[in-house]
């Protein structure tokens, strides 16, 4: 079964509504063609509706779904829920908001399945995903069974659907809830996203508890302005209900933003570096293979060795202490699930690499694709570096424009070495994309070279690397795949790091 089929996740059959119980729901201001009907799933994609479906034209930014409701009416919807009234042969349910209409209608479908289960949301610009997947790590240490929504991908119930975005759309959202509830999972963990907010992707969703990581530049292209970006990030804490908590980065000039937002009976719990912060990190000593610190938390401190590398990733461990501490789980259980925790897919994730002369370049791959997030990373990295620092990198097309120049410039302050190739370019011309980026790096530390091909970018980051040096293809992470104006191909960072390492030990990556 594809999700294309079953783009809730759910087979068709899990439940029948009568479409008076969605008109209830909804509200609609007009009923045109009013007649009762058995509805069997919902959809806003006209390629995706099926037989007894109730479709959703949703405006959007490029294209109307009024255009499409007819082809969605072809192919089986039994009833259209618009913002306007259509001319179609089957009854119309005319809505002053048709995203808002869809995520009541699929939380009532799926009957409002975030209070049968525990849900966390992570929002922030960096370090989304790493601490999802680190509070996942340690509420299975305390025998939960945990659910995760992601950028990388939704994983529930023994199953893995890789991610189209970060956060799903509220179909797929309520039935991957439903379908955790239903085989008795207690948790789920959401990286929730800005746009996913602004969307109204989540509204409906009852979060057990919220966690802000740090807000830094990015996708001013969508938000226009860092207010707006706040305002956005801020509409997952005003959300909350009384009772849940809010996890809140002490560290971070944006916290107040997120904590003036709350309502009465919310809990705030703060972690950092601060002393103020309720779970906090003493001691610090970084290193190459991991840090070393003592995480204090609210009834005790415990001495940790933690493997993944740098400063943000402390941030990160803390983040999901904080978070499954609010939800009862025992500070020994977090401790010991954070010393056995792992990197992330793409996520500062060491390639291998052979055992020979070269064993010593040391090879990252990370998505750092921010001004902040490369700052932390290339910082991070030429601190803990024996020898130089070489960093690949680019900028993705049809994106915020305005974080080009300072991604150089946060490269340039400590690469040795900075090789400028493009990331997924989209619509736009590689080589006008390297233009602007190359603006930034004026006044760099060191020397820098284009190469539009990604994969001879880091051929040639490796084959001038020496032993001891540190390089790291920055961007993609975990992404298989590269997006061009009219293709998207198969591309892997790891994979391309992996050949270039194994490829120089044989001696046919001549430098």
């Amino acid at each position: 079964m594809t999700e294309l089929a079953y783009p809730s996740g759910l087979p068709s059959g899990q439940g029948f509504v009568r479409l008076r119980e969605l008109r209830d729901c909804l509200q609609p201001r007009e009923v045109l063609r009013w007649r009762d009907l058995a509805i069997d799933g919902l959809c806003f994609h006209s390629a995706e509706a099926r037989a007894g479906n109730l479709f959703f034209a949703i405006r959007g930014a490029k294209n109307d779904g009024a255009l499409y409701a007819q082809q969605a009416v072809a192919r089986g919807a039994a009833a259209v829920v618009a913002e306007e009234p259509l001319a179609l042969p089957v009854p119309v349910l005319v809505v002053a908001n048709a995203r808002e209409a869809l995520a009541d209608a699929a939380r009532y479908y799926y009957r409002d399945p975030s209070r049968a289960i525990s849900v966390i949301g992570v929002t922030g610009t960096n370090g989304k995903t790493t601490t999802a997947h680190l509070i996942r790590a340690c509420l299975q240490a305390d025998r939960r069974q945990v659910g995760l929504l992601g950028t990388i991908a939704y994983e529930f119930g023994g199953r893995r659907i890789p991610a189209s975005n970060t956060t799903p759309d509220p179909i797929r959202i309520h039935g991957y809830l439903r379908e955790m509830a239903d085989r008795f999972a207690s948790a789920c963990v959401m990286e929730v996203s800005s746009h996913s907010l602004d969307q109204d992707r989540v509204r409906g969703v009852r979060f057990a508890t919220a966690v802000f990581t740090n807000l830094t530049q990015d996708h001013l292209d969508y938000h226009g302005t860092m207010a707006n970006y706040s305002s956005a990030k801020a509409r997952l804490f005003a959300s909350l209900a009384p009772g849940a908590t809010a996890v809140i980065n002490r560290d971070d000039a944006s916290a107040t933003a997120m904590v003036e937002v709350l309502g009465r009976g919310v809990k705030v719990l703060w972690y950092g570096l601060s002393p103020d912060a309720d779970v906090r990190a003493e001691n610090l000593q970084l290193g190459p293979d991991g840090t070393r610190f003592t995480m204090v938390m609210p009834n005790g401190r415990v001495e940790m060795f933690f493997r993944l590398v740098g400063l943000h990733n402390v941030h990160n461990a803390l983040a999901a202490a904080a978070a499954a501490l609010s939800l009862g789980a025992s500070e020994l259980t977090v401790a010991s699930a954070l010393e056995d925790a792992r990197a992330v897919p793409g996520r500062l994730e060491l390639v291998d690499a052979p055992l020979g002369a070269n064993g010593r370049i040391r090879t990252f791959v990370d998505y750092a694709h921010t001004p902040d997030a490369l700052d932390k990373v290339c910082s991070t990295l030429a601190e803990l570096a024996e020898g130089r620092l070489h960093v690949v990198f680019g900028c993705g097309g049809d994106r915020d424009r305005s974080k080009r120049a300072p991604m150089a410039a946060a490269v340039g302050k400590y690469a040795h070495f900075a090789y400028l190739t493009s990331d997924n370019p989209r619509s736009e011309d590689p080589e006008a994309i390297l233009d602007e980026i190359e603006r930034g790096l004026v006044g760099a530390v060191g020397e820098s070279v284009r190469i539009v091909d990604r994969a001879e970018a880091i051929r040639a980051a490796i084959r001038r690397a020496e032993p001891g040096d540190t390089v790291l293809i920055a961007g993609k992470g975990h992404e298989t795949y590269q997006i061009f104006k009219d293709s998207v191909v198969p591309f892997d960072d790891r994979l391309e790091a992996a050949r270039a390492l194994a490829a120089r030990e044989a001696g046919w990556l001549h430098r």
